[in-house]
């Protein structure tokens, strides 16, 4: 009787840390998805370019690719 009445409570420690568990990864999972989503939408207004001194791909805003008349001859910072 008694190994039953410690397993019934085992069983609700363990279930309720369970659930704790649960919402900390959910919540992190919605934290992950918010910073994602900011990421993903600023990088809407990127444009991928490369190097033409290393070789070397980076991302620059747009406004900063509107000022190259010719991104084909565009250096990075280490180049320049």
């Amino acid at each position: 009787m008694q190994s039953t009445k410690f397993s019934g409570k085992l069983s609700l420690v363990s279930e309720r840390n369970n659930n704790e568990i649960n919402k900390m990864n959910n919540e992190n999972i919605e934290t992950i998805r918010a910073e994602f989503k900011d990421q993903f939408m600023s990088d809407n207004n990127t444009v991928l370019v490369s190097c033409c001194g290393c070789g070397e791909e980076v991302h620059i805003s747009q406004e900063e690719a509107d000022q190259w008349t010719d991104t084909d001859r565009f250096q990075c910072h280490e180049c320049e």
